[in-house]
């Protein structure tokens, strides 16, 4: 059999977080930045990069050098701690002029605490922090809220990854997508293609900079491997070594269940149902696993009627997640329905990454989906969302418009809701209230709906 191998340039690896955090360094009235996610997400890159953009960058990080910490020890004034730190890397540290980063906060919580006083005395000076397991270190600390701006940085979108391919075109092309502007099937296929090849990949920076460079699915699958690896080490550093074999288990198990109702004893029957949720919550506090609540689906805010038992999983990035199942390249390729794959599992999952990233990245929104069970009949809609303030239902399905039962219960039970979503690998098409949008165009919802 032969393959097609994409011949791409070099990665520039531009991303929104790339424009957002120009922007804030622009404001007049900024606050401390800190950036929260995964490992390897591309916290620290995106602020290394930011720092070129300044006459001065100063870097502390924790991890590499904790008897820094002490500078916190004493006491939290910030003009003190700057003029040590300017002294102990022997470099001007200037209000207007300087970034500087706390890497690995996590690890210095006074750090943390310290941004308020940052803030309040020194507002002229850009600070940023960021780590890789910060949210455990928050819930157990005075965060100085109101005082610090939050940004959540995930894996690349589909839309980030066609752009660092050097597909500018193609990817504003989607940008431009609706039902006045829809492109033939050959550019529609071309973009399939491209999907196929993020849906194996993945978003995360450093496997997405392997791809490309080495020109190679092969050296992508390493890097995952080596992303996961530093994932299971970390494991440890959840809750102690007491817990970290369901943690592990629910790790490994989690790409399996992906668009599943959660139900403890199919995950493990030899534990306890608070060992396997327990799990789950502190993956998902690492920004590893994502939970898809049970909501009505009366309106807004789908918060309102979220169910904190009833839930699905979705996983941090699609590439890992295919990682962590053993797929291989030459099997994958060889699934002619993208859909179908893995039992619409991937396809779902990609789905629930995009639906994430629509919020922008200073927010870190739910996701939510919806379901009826009776004796007679059950429904389900994979995910509901919000666009302009109406709630949208959006099914991932390989099916015609005829066959959507679920979506056209739901629409028939709340008639305030405007449309229904159906995302597949077909192109833009619509029947009623039902508009059927590509896979890769999911992110553009709201754009669509507004040239209806």
């Amino acid at each position: 059999m032969t393959f097609v191998v994409f011949v791409y340039m070099l990665p520039s690896m531009e991303r929104d977080l790339d424009n957002y955090l120009i922007q804030w360094a622009k404001e007049r009235h900024r606050k401390p930045l800190l950036l929260r996610g995964a490992r390897q997400t591309g916290k620290s890159y995106a602020v290394e990069k930011l720092g070129s953009k300044f006459s001065s960058f100063v870097c502390i990080n924790f991890e590499k050098n904790p008897a820094l910490g002490s500078l916190f020890y004493q006491d939290l004034d910030p003009k003190r701690i700057i003029r040590e730190i300017a002294a102990f890397y022997e470099q001007d540290i200037s209000p207007g002029q300087t970034l500087l980063f706390f890497d690995e906060i996590q690890n210095c919580p006074e750090a943390v605490t310290a941004l308020r006083y940052f803030y309040e005395e020194i507002p002229r000076l850009h600070v940023a922090g960021a780590g890789s397991l910060l949210e455990f270190e928050l819930s157990r600390i005075s965060v100085p809220v109101g005082r610090v701006e939050f940004v959540y940085v995930r894996p690349f979108t589909f839309i980030e990854f066609i752009k660092a391919l050097g597909k500018d075109i193609l990817a504003q092309q989607i940008a431009e997508y609706n039902l006045l502007n829809v492109s033939g099937d050959l550019i529609h296929k071309k973009i399939l293609a491209l999907l196929r090849d993020y849906l194996f990949v993945g978003g995360m920076p450093g496997v997405l900079k392997r791809f490309i460079e080495d020109n190679s699915y092969l050296s992508a699958s390493d890097e995952q491997e080596n992303i996961l690896s530093a994932y299971r080490v970390d494991f440890n550093k959840y809750c102690g070594r007491a817990g970290t074999e369901h943690i592990s288990r629910m790790f490994e198990i989690a790409p399996k269940v992906v668009g599943r109702k959660v139900t403890y004893s199919k995950i493990d029957p030899d534990a306890k149902a608070q060992q396997i949720k327990n799990a789950i919550n502190l993956l998902e506090k690492a920004h590893i696993l994502i939970k898809v609540k049970a909501t009505s689906g009366a309106g807004v805010p789908l918060a309102a009627g979220a169910s904190e038992k009833r839930y699905k999983l979705v996983f941090l990035d699609v590439g890992l997640m295919q990682r962590l199942m053993g797929t291989r390249y030459r099997e994958w390729s060889n699934n002619e329905n993208l859909v179908s794959a893995h039992t619409g599992a991937i396809a779902e999952q990609f789905v629930g990454q995009e639906l994430v990233s629509l919020e922008g990245i200073n927010r870190n929104p739910g996701l939510y989906y919806w379901d009826r069970a009776t004796r007679s009949s059950t429904a389900e809609i994979d995910y509901l969302t919000t666009v302009h303030g109406k709630v949208v239902p959006v099914e991932v399905k390989a099916s015609a418009f005829g066959h959507l039962k679920s979506l056209h219960f739901f629409l028939s039970k709340y008639t305030s809701v405007p449309f229904g979503i159906k995302a597949s690998e077909q192109n833009f098409a619509r029947s009623g209230k039902i508009i059927a949008v590509p896979l890769y165009s999911v992110i553009r919802i709201g754009h669509i709906l507004d040239s209806l």
